[in-house]
């Protein structure tokens, strides 16, 4: 089940829907605090499952979604998560794993990824690089 929204920003601005999907819960935290931190005001949503993500992004069109790829327990892989979230034009989406190999990468941005980062991550370049996929 997706974890309560948590408002960020200071305008007022109409805020952006941020949804994270990873199944391990430190990370989950992190890229949380990390989208909070922005100054785009952000509604962030978590969810440890990919079957669920895609229900939910059906429901709910986020306007970037931070998936992983390696999602335990969950009928939907992170590249079939991608792949169901590209297919509305508003979601960009954002691999963010510690699977590095190039058949992995590749295939996410064949699914139709915005961009992939690799775990670990440097949270201060992160967080401009999701000003920069929020604004655009």
């Amino acid at each position: 089940m997706a974890e309560g929204a948590a408002e960020s920003g200071k305008t007022n601005e109409e805020p952006k829907r941020v949804l994270i999907v990873d199944d391990d819960e430190a990370t989950r935290k992190l890229l949380k605090a990390t989208v909070e931190g922005l100054s785009t005001p952000c509604l962030v949503y978590e969810i440890a499952d990919g079957d669920e993500a895609i229900q939910f992004a059906r429901r709910n069109r986020p306007d970037l979604a931070l998936v992983d790829i390696v999602l335990p327990g969950s009928e939907a892989s992170g590249v079939m998560v991608c792949r169901e979230l590209c297919r509305d034009s508003r979601t960009k989406v954002v691999v963010i794993s510690g699977q590095a190999s190039d058949a992995i990468t590749q295939a996410a941005l064949a699914a139709g990824a915005t961009a992939y980062v690799r775990k670990p991550f440097s949270v201060d370049e992160l967080r401009s690089k999701l000003e920069g996929w929020l604004r655009g």
